[in-house]
């Protein structure tokens, strides 16, 4: 019996170790592209860089900090973070950036 309870143990830290790997790159990806999108397209969609600059700021620094403490909730905090961006933020900046050159 213990084996198994071992077994479910590993299991689950490789899990939790994937989720959290996943989060820290979407949060290091979209911070980069946060970083290079234009300042304008934050003003079209009526958002604040700055506010999201430091949004996933934050979600890195808690994906990190989820390696080195066993405190599940920080990157699960980043992954809302990332989420929101992800589905929210970047999709409406892709179609502002889309249609910058206009269209005939």
């Amino acid at each position: 019996m213990e084996a198994v309870f071992k077994a479910m143990y590993y299991a689950y830290s490789g899990i939790s170790l994937t989720l959290a790997v996943a989060i820290f790159v979407l949060a290091a990806i979209g911070l980069v592209q946060l970083v290079t999108t234009r300042d304008d397209a934050f003003m079209v969609i009526d958002r604040e860089k700055q506010n999201w600059l430091m949004l996933m700021g934050g979600a890195v620094a808690l994906s990190v900090l989820s390696f080195f403490v066993a405190i599940e909730l920080l990157w699960i905090i980043a992954a809302v973070i990332v989420g929101i961006y992800w589905q929210d933020v970047r999709p409406a900046i892709r179609d502002v950036l889309g249609n910058a050159g206009g269209s005939w």
